[in-house]
């Protein structure tokens, strides 16, 4: 009877490391951008992110959704190796926006082992007239 209360305490243990371990594990060199003052008259402006996969095995972005549609995402679509970077890019194009700008790009991650992952990434600045 010991012996089955002592394997259940360590399954217990053991388990919810092992799958934990599956969860993206990601750097990224900067979560945040300020564009600066940008006039609305001007071209879009544009901004990369770097993510470097720091696990053990491959990871995906699914998508990047962005919070306005005055800006866009451009991803890789081939899963990110061990070790290896990827470069997320944004455009954020200021013609009729005004003001503080606050937006975010909601990075879904997925790694080979099926776990997931959210990332926001978030760019401001000023657009002026």
């Amino acid at each position: 009877m010991a012996k089955k209360i002592l394997a259940i305490l360590l399954a217990l243990i053991v388990l919810p490391a092992a799958l934990s371990a599956a969860k993206p594990e990601l750097e990224f060199s900067s979560k945040t951008f300020d564009f600066g003052t940008v006039r609305e008259s001007s071209q879009p402006v544009e901004t990369e992110f770097t993510m470097t996969n720091i696990g053990n095995e491959p990871v995906a972005i699914l998508s990047a959704s962005t919070s306005c549609g005055c800006s866009k995402a451009e991803y890789p679509q081939k899963p990110v190796a061990p070790g290896k970077t990827a470069k997320i890019k944004v455009k954020f194009n200021p013609a009729s926006q005004h003001g503080e700008i606050n937006r975010e790009v909601k990075l879904r991650i997925k790694s080979a082992g099926g776990k997931s992952l959210r990332v926001p990434l978030k760019i401001t600045g000023v657009v002026v007239p």
